[in-house]
């Protein structure tokens, strides 16, 4: 069940700047390791709006080892691409809140560093994690713990700091009065087998190429086709690896799809797809058929001579 954000929003407060000592990669497939033993983080990743009136927030559960209780888990939010540019990032304003059962047990506000201290008394710890600070198109919010032994009982005394959650929230730009939209033609190209792809034209190398799969549904490479789109229109693709789920941003349009399940989300609505999301050599693939969902007034040709899909579509990019 989705959890209701119930954090009261926070003052205005200072963000301060702090030195990444470690890892810059996530959790590995949402398992970490600690002195005190492993356990797993797997995360309900959002995208939101810039102009929704609603609470930004996400879900996060972490599994930890019966040793880690009595010890302190010191997170913070970062900005994704200052975290990963330079091992630099101000801690961000927010607040966590703790359920249990469902029910809200206590909410969590960070010190004036923008550090959270949650103490641990259980081997499951679920928090809703609620970012309050500046929304601003294309601005990702990840979720890192801090290491070393500066910090009391810390779970990661003898760790560096690490990106836990990457992605945790994502925003983008959303419509108003105040903005016009217009439409640029985009043209794919992509043939089984191949190693590269072509977007208006321009070739795009592929590390893993497009393939058909034992249903005989042509599989596309999701992140490939997503992100080389032209760069006026709005686009991300957020992957949780441990719940293998796609959170997908094409234009105005946001997607959930997990691999295995034919059920997806567009913009929170259902719709079942006529295959589902493949995981083939490490990348993701999206089912031809269904890609036409990314694309209003889009089209999909097929020629089979040369085993070429091509897709055009009028995509929406904002004047400022």
């Amino acid at each position: 069940m989705k959890k209701r954000c119930m954090a009261l929003t926070l003052a205005a407060v200072m963000v301060f700047s702090v030195t990444a000592f470690g890892a810059s990669n996530p959790a590995q497939n949402g398992k970490w390791e600690s002195a005190y033993g492993s356990g797993t983080v797997s995360a309900e990743k959002e995208m939101y709006q810039t102009l929704d009136r609603s609470i930004l927030c996400a879900d996060v559960t972490f599994a930890l080892p019966e040793n880690a209780q009595g010890k302190n888990l010191y997170l913070a939010m970062v900005d994704t691409e200052d975290w990963l540019s330079d091992g630099k990032a101000g801690f961000l304003p927010g607040s966590l809140e703790e359920w249990e059962n469902n029910d809200l047990k206590q909410i969590l506000n960070p010190n004036e560093q923008q550090i959270f201290t949650v103490p641990l008394t259980k081997d499951l710890l679920d928090l809703n994690v609620v970012y309050d600070g500046e929304r601003k198109d294309g601005k990702s919010i990840s979720l890192v713990a801090l290491g070393e032994s500066q910090y009391a009982d810390n779970l990661f005394a003898e760790s560096e700091d690490q990106l836990l959650v990457q992605d945790l929230i994502s925003l983008y730009h959303s419509v108003n009065y105040k903005n016009q939209m217009e439409t640029i033609p985009c043209t794919i190209d992509v043939t089984i087998g191949a190693d590269t792809m072509q977007v208006n034209g321009k070739s795009y190398p592929l590390d893993v190429p497009a393939y058909i799969n034992d249903a005989g549904y042509t599989m596309l490479p999701m992140r490939a086709l997503v992100e080389n789109l032209p760069e006026e229109v709005q686009k991300k693709v957020v992957w949780d690896g441990q719940s293998k789920t796609a959170l997908i941003l094409c234009g105005m349009t946001t997607y959930r799809l997990t691999a295995g399940e034919k059920e997806a989300l567009r913009n929170g609505d259902k719709l079942i797809l006529n295959t589902p999301l493949e995981i083939k050599d490490g990348r993701v693939f999206l089912p031809l058929r269904d890609m036409i969902m990314l694309w209003e007034n889009g089209k999909i040709d097929w020629d089979a001579s040369t085993k070429t899909v091509h897709i055009s579509a009028g995509m929406v990019h904002f004047l400022e």
